[in-house]
């Protein structure tokens, strides 16, 4: 089986897991982060073996990595709803994160994105260190300088690289592939490399219009992408990263 996680108001991922499904990728499970607290069963052993995992829904289905042939990992979030009222909350979430952290780290490959230290789909930077890593890929990238009186955006509580309202145009690199507008050769190599320093195989990158050589600059990056903007072309670049690394 595959598997599609991700929450139940993440409308890029219900799209994903419906456009995979009418692209043969059969049988295909969507398991929500709002499912997962409620489950029936969690068995998840470690040792000098593989890590496995398998999980009984409350809809009776069950879960086990060993059927599982490749995920599309998009859980930005542990559940703690449930942990509300709990009279140890700040060590029962400790605990319960890094059994999140651990059980997702052992689905088998191929995950697209896989759990990382910094994210549960992949590492969440800052825009400093995007930047930092943009410039390493040969990507063009505007001067970081960040002061208190800094513009901050209200929704992720950070630094912007370009004055509110500036136009920006996104990508998504999925695998080996660029999808999105045709950007130079210089670009699109640059995109795939900062997926490859960032380890992130589902990336989003912002650019933003600028007067460089180019015309475009690094606005930021994302292990979340809005994958809608990828239209049909990104649904067959995920289908075949899963099926075809299965």
């Amino acid at each position: 089986m595959w598997l599609v996680l991700c929450s139940a108001q993440d409308i890029s991922g219900l799209w994903a897991f419906q456009g995979l499904q009418l692209r043969g990728l059969r049988p295909i499970e969507l398991v929500t982060a709002e499912m997962l607290p409620y489950s029936l069963k969690w068995e998840h052993t470690l040792g000098a073996s593989d890590p496995s995992i398998s999980v009984t829904l409350l809809d009776g289905r069950v879960i086990k990595s060993g059927a599982v042939r490749g995920v599309l990992n998009r859980l930005t979030h542990v559940p703690l709803q449930h942990l509300a009222g709990a009279p140890d909350y700040d060590y029962a979430v400790q605990e319960y994160t890094a059994f999140f952290m651990s059980w997702l780290f052992a689905l088998p490959k191929p995950v697209i994105n896989r759990a990382d230290a910094q994210g549960l789909c992949g590492a969440w930077r800052h825009i400093s260190e995007w930047v930092w890593l943009a410039g390493r890929a040969g990507l063009p990238t505007a001067h970081y300088r960040q002061r208190s009186t800094d513009q901050i955006d209200e929704t992720v509580e950070m630094r912007k690289l370009h004055p509110f309202g500036t136009l920006t145009v996104g990508v998504v690199v999925v695998g080996e592939r660029v999808i999105g507008p045709s950007f130079s050769p210089e670009i699109l190599a640059g995109c795939l490399r900062l997926a490859e320093l960032s380890k992130t195989a589902l990336l989003g990158i912002e650019f933003a219009a600028s007067a460089s050589e180019n015309g475009w600059t690094f606005a930021g990056a994302t292990p979340m992408p809005e994958l809608r903007i990828g239209g049909e072309p990104l649904l067959n670049a995920l289908a075949e990263e899963l099926y075809q690394s299965s």
